[in-house]
């Protein structure tokens, strides 16, 4: 039925069409304030499908809403048998169904020449929804939606104020559709923002405690080298003493000296600049070293270290000196945290493509919650300064970062209070290492 230009309400002898169309405008102002409220994408694709049914008294109402990802569009429907509801069709916003329709007054009068035969199959199954009106729903040339609505069930045709009152609730929930989008993204970005914020929270904890840790560490060296190098000094000591106090010293310097190059590493990990000079060695010599400067520890603690190393192990391809690193930031924590007269199991062996290294201890063990953070910095298990065991919560998180700056694997195993066990696996030949020797700058 063709619209015209003068709507009912004008003609002066027609005074309920006057009080229809005043009430028509105190309904679209009311519609107008809900949709203006609405933050949430299905809550607004509902709101729309239900306005329309109950505003226009339609049988049906079918939601085409665009899919950006799949350049597609999804279907919402009301007054469809769940038979015939389709979640999504192959008409495209940016194909040629969506440009005839934004100049056909219907989906009836979309001509299905020049179709793709996909896209001319789902106007068919629109089309035997008895759909008798299509709008779209567009801002700024941007098509965002289209509304189409069957047959009234009065059989009564759309007035001209009908549509054009749809037609403004329409605009406006184009304008809403933009403003979820937005809002969908601050969310993303506010929650993202929140996580960012909580980690850093996180990390400047575990900085404070770092540092609170590595005074710790540093002080009670210190104290016994200062306090052994005083008594020195004093010149009633026999030579025996004179011996045990320089070995004390010497022990305590060289624990101060690993603790100062576990941090120049972490220096080097965190500005990205850690070099590698992979070559050639002999992984047993290297755990065997790394042992006996670690007698003393071990002797303290009555620790019985086992060395199983296999006799025929292969020379491998890595670096020696960031290598003898891991063996005893692995050794020292299995030390660390085994119980007196207990026992550390530290065993060698050939791979298909590396050699492998087991340090396994039986001491206090890793809860399982805690196994994928023990190789962050400066995370500890227990990171109070009042806990039982030192350290400054960086050893693990080397292993870590050095073995795999070789191309290695570290991997670890626990059971709280049965003891935790590492294993190090690092490449037999110059390919599996990731800077050469040679790459590396002179």
């Amino acid at each position: 039925m063709a619209e015209t230009e003068h709507d009912d309400f004008l003609n002066e002898q027609n005074p309920n069409a006057l009080r229809r169309h005043i009430l028509g405008l105190e309904t679209l102002l009311e519609l107008t304030r809900s949709l203006m409220v609405i933050q949430e994408r299905k809550t607004l694709d509902s709101f729309l499908l239900l306005t329309a049914m109950g505003l226009l008294s339609v049988s049906r109402a079918i939601l085409l809403t665009r899919d950006s990802d799949e350049n597609r569009f999804q279907v919402l429907a009301r007054g469809l048998r769940e038979s015939e509801i389709r979640e999504g069709l192959s008409l495209r916003p940016s194909g040629v169904f969506t440009r005839r329709m934004r100049v056909a007054r219907g989906l009836t009068e979309i001509r299905p020449e020049g179709l793709p035969e996909r896209e001319i199959a789902d106007i068919e199954f629109l089309r035997r929804q008895r759909i008798r009106y299509a709008f779209p729903i567009r801002v700024k040339d941007k098509l965002n939606a289209i509304l189409l609505l069957g047959e009234r069930v009065n059989g009564a045709e759309l007035t001209a104020f009908e549509k054009r009152m749809l037609r403004s609730i329409l605009d406006i929930a184009g304008i809403v559709m933009d403003n979820t989008e937005l809002y969908d993204d601050l969310r993303q970005v506010n929650r993202a923002m929140e996580a960012q914020n909580e980690r850093l929270k996180e990390l400047d904890k575990l900085k404070t405690q770092f540092l609170s840790n590595v005074g710790h560490e540093l002080r009670t060296p210190i104290t016994c080298v200062i306090g052994f190098a005083e008594c020195l000094r004093y010149p009633d000591v026999d030579e025996a003493r004179r011996v045990e106090f320089a070995d004390n010293i010497l022990a305590q310097g060289e624990r101060l000296s690993n603790l100062i190059n576990q941090i120049l590493d972490l220096s080097d990990v965190t500005e990205q600049s850690l070099k590698v000079e992979p070559r050639e060695a002999d992984l047993n010599e290297i755990v065997q070293e790394v042992a006996e400067s670690l007698r003393a520890d071990i002797d303290s603690k009555r620790i019985v270290l086992e060395l199983d190393l296999a006799p025929s192990l292969p020379r491998s391809f890595f670096d020696p000196k960031r290598t003898r690193r891991v063996v005893r930031n692995l050794l020292d924590n299995a030390i660390k945290f085994s119980h007196a007269n207990g026992k550390v199991h530290v065993s060698s062996r050939a791979g298909a493509d590396g050699v492998e290294l087991s340090v396994k201890d039986e001491g206090v063990g890793i809860p399982e919650d805690s196994l994928e953070s023990i190789f962050e910095s400066f995370r500890q298990v227990d990171g109070s300064v009042t806990r039982s065991h030192g350290g400054a919560g960086i050893g693990l998180s080397l292993v870590k970062e050095l073995v795999e700056s070789q191309n290695g694997t570290v991997a670890v195993a626990s059971t709280p209070g049965e003891g935790s066990s590492f294993t190090v696996r690092l490449p037999l030949s110059p390919r599996g290492s990731r800077r050469p020797a040679a790459d590396l700058p002179s």
